[in-house]
């Protein structure tokens, strides 16, 4: 990484570098509560996408204009400093103690029917694999928010001011 890094010049970000950097580098600050924080704040994105467009439609017309301002070149090379923000947000987050893959187990599909488990060690099996899964889907809710406002960050001055607002709103408190 350090090596890519390397050759990407001073304005990785284009004219909002600072801004992506600070918001990178708040990112790696995160404390579990704040983690939460933005968690309870974010929409839902990824898992069922019509259920979440129409329970968001204002974050997805957002998400949609900023990615069309994007693509449209609003400054040499605005597209690849999009992609790379929202890129590198998802590596910052990767590393925080929010991240499910650091905690002690992975969720599972099903819960082996085995004829020795009692109903309470069944039950309690059920109720790790909902809460685990329950954890893994609050973490793609953050890892989207964050890869979200970092690219919101990169065209922000092209961006409708509530528009922006609502792709950052997650992180509005922090």
């Amino acid at each position: 990484m350090a090596g890519i890094v390397s050759h990407v010049g001073v304005k990785r970000f284009g004219p909002n570098t600072a801004e992506v950097e600070a918001f990178l580098d708040r990112l790696r600050r995160l404390t579990l509560a704040e983690w939460e924080e933005v968690m309870k704040a974010a929409p839902g994105v990824g898992a069922i996408p019509d259920l979440e467009i129409r329970q968001s439609p204002e974050y997805f017309q957002a998400l949609d204009k900023a990615t069309r301002v994007a693509k449209s070149q609003i400054f040499p090379g605005s597209e690849s400093a999009f992609y790379d923000a929202m890129r590198t947000a998802q590596l910052v987050a990767d590393a925080s103690a929010f991240q499910p893959s650091t905690r002690p187990e992975p969720a599972s599909s099903a819960v082996v029917d085995d004829e020795r488990l009692s109903p309470e060690a069944e039950a309690e099996a059920i109720t790790r694999i909902m809460s685990t899964a329950y954890e893994e889907e609050s973490w793609r809710r953050v890892m989207n928010a964050c890869m979200i406002a970092a690219g919101a960050l990169v065209v922000r001055r092209a961006l409708p001011v509530e528009q922006f607002k609502t792709l950052f709103g997650p992180f509005a408190s922090l």
